[in-house]
């Protein structure tokens, strides 16, 4: 009940779906069928919603997790039916709590089981303390960047970078500035980067609906933490080897 009342009032992203229908679709997608490093999004996220749906189809008594059936996209998947996917526990400290402990209980104690079982989805589980000193749109980010950084083995350093300048930057801009920025060129590769990272951040929203809202839905909206444009500028800046310095602007 509570799911279908957030669903109706768009607080809460893909949740009532699982629950009700044992189903998920994302069926399309922006991604370079050439560039093989790069795996399909929906392959590159698809452990740590193994998680979220472990979170949401809880067993008791030791019984099987229902499969989730997921329509996603990626080269190679011709969606004629979907895929029968396994809910996987994350590894949370103590267990993972129940739904209605994570969705209605209150106090300090229950908000940190939401904040580590959310990102025990991401296997972040280890760097509570660090992510929760950064500014929310911040540390969702960062929880963002380092799971796609054990997830995708040919992302570079200077991918990170930037990645990291592009957070780091976005927040000093006016959207005209932002609107005015000029590129010589775009690359390819960086246009799939970035649909990578909004994909990304659509997993996250769901972690965040399933584990009871440990960031406000609006510190991990896209408009948030990203900007195509200015990701292409530091994605070349970073590539054809400018300075930590430059890349930051000084900052």
């Amino acid at each position: 009940q509570l799911a279908k009342e957030q669903h109706i009032q768009s607080e809460n992203y893909s949740i009532f779906n699982i629950l009700s229908n044992g189903e998920i679709e994302c069926s399309n997608s922006l991604e370079d069928d050439y560039d093989t490093e790069i795996p399909g999004q929906a392959l590159i996220y698809r452990p740590a919603r193994q998680h979220i749906y472990s979170i949401l189809l809880e067993s008791g008594k030791g019984e099987a997790y229902p499969l989730v059936k997921e329509w996603f996209v990626y080269f190679g998947n011709p969606l004629k039916q979907p895929e029968l996917i396994q809910p996987v526990r994350p590894s949370v400290t103590g267990g993972t709590p129940n739904l209605k402990t994570l969705w209605l209980a209150k106090g300090p104690d229950v908000e940190k089981q939401r904040y580590s079982t959310f990102l025990a989805c991401f296997y972040l589980q280890d760097e509570m303390e660090e992510l929760q000193a950064l500014e929310a749109p911040v540390a969702g980010f960062c929880c963002l960047l380092a799971y796609l950084m054990m997830q995708v083995s040919s992302l570079s350093l200077e991918d990170l970078n930037a990645f990291l300048a592009l957070i780091l930057c976005l927040k000093g801009k006016s959207a005209a500035q932002l609107t005015g920025l000029q590129l010589a060129q775009v690359d390819s590769r960086a246009v799939h980067l970035g649909a990578v990272l909004i994909r990304g951040l659509t997993t996250l929203l769901m972690a965040n609906s399933a584990c009871g809202f440990p960031f406000k839905m609006d510190d991990l909206m896209p408009w948030a933490v990203f900007d195509g444009k200015l990701f292409q500028e530091k994605y070349q800046q970073s590539h054809q080897g400018c300075s930590l310095e430059e890349l930051l602007e000084g900052n």
